[in-house]
C-alpha cells in the first residue's frame, strides 16, 4: 500500500484537528475558550500531521543520491578458462609447427617413410620430433612425425610389427617398468626395444592449490593428468605410491586445458604434467595473469624431494625464467627422456635390412647435425642432448649406433 493508502486520512485527520484546535474561539463565537482543550488538539494535530508527513521526507532523502552495493568479486568460469588456455596452447605450438613443417615441405616426398612416434600435438615430445623430422628429410632420411598419447602409446606402436612405428619417445620409468612387469607382454616389449638416442631430463610439474604443500597433502584430494599424457599418468601414480599417498582420485580423462582449469577454479587440488621445461601447457597460464579473479593466486608448482636410488628420477629445478608467472625457483624431479627404436639388428628380412640401414644414416645424421639442432630456432630442450650419456639397463640400438 502506497504513502496515500495510510498516512493520506491520517494527514486530512491532523489538520482538522489542528485547525480545530486554533480556531475553537471562532467557531465556538466564544463559548469555549480553554486553553488547555486548545493546547491538547493543537499538540495531537500536529503530531498527527507531523506522522503521516515524515515518510515523504524519509522516501525523498532515500530516493536522492544513494551508495551503489559493491560489485560481486570477479569469477573465472571453466568455459571461459578452457577457451582462453586452448587458445593460448594453439598460439604457442602453431608457429614452431608451421616453420618446421614448411621447412620439411621444402625436401621432397619421403619414399618408405620411417614413422616416428612422438605424442600430444602441444607437447614437448611432437615439437621435439618436427626439428628431427625437419632435418632428417632435409638429408634424404624419410622420417615422418606422427603423433600420439605419449609414452606407452609409443611403447605398444613400437612393438606391434604392423604399426609404421620404428622410432618413438618414451620415459625412462616407463621403459623401467616395463622390464620389472609382472605381465609378460610388457617384458617382452621391452626386449624388443633398443636406445638410440639420451634425449633431456623431463621436468615433473605438480600444479597445486596453495593449501597443498607436500605430496603428502594430497592424500584424499583429487589430482589430474591430461588424458594426452599417458606417461604423467604413469609418473604421477609411481611417485603418490613412492610418498605412501592415496588420492581421493587420480583422473586422465581431461583435456590438458580442462585439466588445468579444474586445478586453477578449486574443482580438483593438483595437476601432473611430466614434460620438458618450458611446456606449452603451463607456458599459457600466462593468459590468465591479468584476469580480474587472479586464478594464479590460488595455485603454485609443489616442490618434490624423494630419494632417488634406483628409482630413474633426476633432481632437476624450474625457474622464475621457466615460467613468467612462477614466482621462486621450485625443485623438483624429473625422467629422462629417451629416443627408442624397435631391434632391426637381426636383419632377417627384406624390411629388417632396409629399416637398419635407415637407422644408421639416421644415427649419423644426428651426430652430425646436433650442434645445429642445439641453437634455435629449434626446440630449447636438444641443448641438454649428450649422446654419450649413459642409461642403466638399456641396450643400445645396434643399427644406428648412436651413443656407442
Amino acid at each position: 500500500m502506497g504513502w496515500a493508502g495510510i498516512n493520506g486520512p491520517v494527514l486530512i485527520v491532523g489538520l482538522g484537528v489542528l485547525l480545530i484546535g486554533l480556531l475553537l474561539p471562532w467557531l465556538t463565537a466564544g463559548l469555549n475558550t480553554d486553553r488547555g482543550l486548545r493546547g491538547t488538539m493543537v499538540l495531537v494535530g500536529a503530531l498527527a500531521c507531523a506522522y503521516a508527513l515524515l515518510p515523504m521526507f524519509g522516501a525523498n532523502r532515500v530516493s536522492g543520491p544513494s551508495i551503489d552495493p559493491p560489485p560481486p568479486p570477479p569469477v573465472l568460469t571453466a568455459a571461459a578458462c578452457i577457451d582462453t588456455l586452448s587458445t593460448r596452447m594453439g598460439a604457442l605450438t602453431a608457429a614452431p609447427r608451421l616453420a618446421s613443417h614448411a621447412k620439411a615441405a621444402s625436401a621432397p616426398a619421403p619414399a618408405d617413410p620411417i614413422g616416428l612416434v612422438s605424442g600430444s600435438g602441444t607437447g614437448t615430445y611432437h615439437a621435439v620430433a618436427d626439428d628431427l623430422v625437419a632435418t632428417a628429410r632435409q638429408q634424404g632420411v624419410p622420417l615422418f612425425n606422427r603423433e600420439t598419447l605419449g609414452s606407452l602409446d609409443n611403447l605398444h606402436l613400437l612393438a606391434n610389427p604392423k604399426e609404421n612405428a620404428a622410432l618413438g619417445f618414451a620415459q625412462s620409468d616407463i621403459l623401467a617398468w616395463l622390464a620389472r612387469s609382472d605381465d609378460p607382454a610388457n617384458r617382452q616389449t621391452a626386449t624388443l626395444l633398443r636406445l638410440v638416442l639420451p634425449l633431456y631430463a623431463e621436468e615433473v610439474h605438480v600444479l597445486a592449490r596453495t593449501g597443498v604443500h607436500t605430496l603428502a597433502d594430497l592424500a584424499g584430494r583429487r589430482v589430474l593428468t591430461a588424458s594426452s599424457s599417458q606417461g604423467s599418468l604413469h609418473t604421477a601414480e609411481t611417485l603418490l605410491r613412492a610418498a605412501g599417498v592415496v588420492p581421493a582420485s587420480l583422473d586422465s580423462q581431461q583435456t590438458a586445458a580442462a585439466a588445468l582449469c579444474s586445478v586453477l577454479t578449486g574443482r580438483a587440488d593438483a595437476m601432473v604434467i611430466v614434460a620438458g621445461k618450458p611446456t606449452p601447457h603451463l607456458v599459457s597460464l600466462d593468459a590468465l595473469r591479468d584476469h580480474p579473479a587472479r586464478p594464479l593466486d590460488g595455485v603454485h608448482l609443489l616442490p618434490l624431494d624423494l630419494p632417488l636410488d634406483n628409482t630413474g628420477y633426476e633432481v632437476a629445478r624450474i625457474d622464475r625464467g621457466d615460467y613468467p608467472w612462477v614466482a621462486q625457483p621450485v625443485s623438483t624431479l624429473a625422467v629422462r627422456a629417451l629416443l627408442m627404436a624397435f631391434d632391426f639388428s637381426p636383419q632377417r628380412t627384406a624390411y629388417q635390412q632396409r629399416r637398419c640401414q635407415q637407422l644408421q644414416r639416421l644415427g649419423r645424421l644426428i651426430e652430425q647435425e646436433l650442434p645445429a639442432l642445439a641453437k634455435p630456432p629449434h626446440h630449447v630442450k636438444w641443448g641438454e642432448v649428450n649422446p654419450k650419456r649413459t642409461v642403466s639397463g638399456w641396450r643400445l640400438d645396434a643399427c644406428s649406433r648412436v651413443g656407442a
